[in-house]
């Protein structure tokens, strides 16, 4: 029988120097701001992309043939498709912390931007293809939304300090912040202690003044 002293790691938990334990459960303590909007970016553009992006109206063409009116949208199109599928998986590797610990030999981030950055090109390419059909606004929202997601991985992977500008540095801090802080996680999982006992045994009460005779000793006349 073996005894389980301080000094002793915890079963679950790894080696000092070893391999990350594997993490159970769902935890949002491991996640940044800058991964949400990854994710929130990516729902956007979903949104967007099935947004109809143009119309075109029926017409005749010829000998009892007529084009029936179409709506158009941005799932029509395989670059948009592809573009979707690509910043699904960045979403995926952007929120994959909460349940793993994925060791890479580069930083998480720039997994991010090597997703984000073609589909940002499909989507461009696609919604410069249907200017001459007309100008779509979802087509553009769509665009923007796939702009957003690579933007906020840059951010990810440019130190605060290193920003060139005070506002970057500060859109940087914002998008490495986490979740859940450390001090709010601290203070969540102190179990409160007891209330405070009004007498506790072994402790005499202070006796105060008997009635009717003020602190200076002299009766009340």
């Amino acid at each position: 029988m073996t005894s389980s002293g301080p000094d002793q790691p915890s079963s679950g938990s790894a080696a000092p120097g070893g391999p990350a334990a594997p993490r159970r459960g769902l935890d949002l303590r491991a996640l940044r701001l800058g991964d949400l909007a990854v994710a929130a970016g990516t729902v956007l553009y979903l949104l967007c992309a099935a947004l109809p992006w143009y119309s075109l109206d029926a017409y005749d063409l010829g000998q009892g043939y007529r084009f029936p009116a179409v709506s158009v949208n941005g799932f029509d199109s395989g670059l948009v498709v592809a573009a979707s599928l690509l910043l699904i998986l960045a979403t995926a590797w952007a929120l994959l912390p909460a349940w793993a610990d994925v060791p890479v030999p580069v930083p998480r981030a720039a997994v991010t931007i090597g997703l984000a950055v073609p589909a940002v090109l499909l989507t461009l390419v696609e919604w410069l293809s249907d200017l001459d059909v007309g100008f779509s606004v979802a087509g553009l929202l769509t665009l923007l939304c796939s702009g957003a997601v690579l933007a906020v991985a840059v951010l990810r992977l440019v130190p605060p300090a290193a920003a060139p500008a005070r506002v970057l540095a500060g859109a940087a801090a914002w998008a490495d912040r986490p979740v859940r802080s450390t001090r709010r996680a601290a203070g969540a999982d102190q179990p409160a202690g007891p209330p405070p006992a009004p007498d506790q045994p072994g402790t005499a009460p202070v006796a105060g003044p008997p009635p009717g005779r003020p602190a200076g000793g002299r009766d009340v006349t």
